[in-house]
């Protein structure tokens, strides 16, 4: 897959803010499979981000996804680091967070080496591609790392810096503000502090990047799910409506700093 297969393109002149959609995913193919100890159904996703960001393109904003779980090979983890060992650190997890073992056998360092060449290694060459492209446009671009969460935490919305390692402060309070001004309560650095997508632009003096973790109780019913599956939509609209409202703010207020 070429990195245009990886990208959304803006509906309209780009701005300068790119976003990543990297747990939205659900496929997971069928070669891929046969060491599973576990059914596909059961390996979870951020459920419906795709769907609920759907319109990012429209304001501007190129969008980073893949169709791949998150269980193929997380995007969100170090593929120098630890390979295949827990949820939780691990680019292609062999256990789930319980403990509980995704394969019946160990997968090879060459069963790893492919899952993430064609699962990991194209979606940050396609951020990289886009950011790059945009910098020759722009003096600085943000980032937003876009993920869900299901446990019981307090807030809306945690956004995660690196305790202000990876993005400037004035970024993201700019962030904050408009997410805030648009009915949301907004927390910061509160368990999720950033993946190591965002860790990778710590230090970039062009690149603001910010993990934003939306609460799935307000778009989901998390009340009413069963497993496995998707859970039943909630206040998908009205939450949709909302994040509209503070991103467009976002694009407009980075561009109009950008321009004065």
């Amino acid at each position: 897959m070429t990195a245009s297969q990886w990208v959304i393109e803006p509906a309209r002149p780009a701005g300068p803010v790119v976003a990543c959609l990297p747990h939205g995913g659900l496929d997971y193919p069928a070669e891929l499979a046969t060491a599973l100890a576990v059914s596909p159904d059961i390996l979870w996703s951020d459920w419906l981000t795709r769907e609920l960001y759907a319109f990012l393109p429209e304001l501007g904003i190129a969008v980073i996804t893949t169709a791949f779980s998150r269980f193929v090979a997380d995007v969100n983890r170090d593929p120098s680091a630890d390979q295949h060992g827990g949820f939780w650190t691990s680019t292609v997890a062999a256990r789930m967070p319980n403990g509980q073992a995704v394969y019946d056998r160990p997968l090879t360092a060459s069963e790893i080496g492919h899952r993430i060449r064609i699962a990991h290694a194209p979606f940050h060459r396609a951020i990289d591609s886009v950011i790059e492209q945009l910098l020759h446009r722009y003096p600085r671009v943000l980032l937003l790392d876009l993920h869900s969460f299901g446990a019981g935490l307090d807030g809306d919305v945690i956004l995660g810096d690196r305790r202000g390692v990876t993005a400037r402060p004035a970024a993201v309070r700019l962030l904050a503000g408009s997410l805030a001004a648009a009915g949301l309560d907004v927390r910061l650095n509160q368990r999720f502090t950033g993946g190591w997508t965002v860790r990778r632009f710590a230090g970039h003096e062009q690149v603001d990047a910010v993990q934003v973790e939306l609460n799935q109780r307000r778009y989901l019913d998390l009340d009413r799910r069963t497993f496995p599956g998707i859970p039943p939509i909630g206040a998908f609209d009205a939450t949709q409506r909302l994040l509209r409202i503070a991103l467009a703010d976002v694009v407009a207020k980075v561009t109009s700093g950008l321009d004065g």
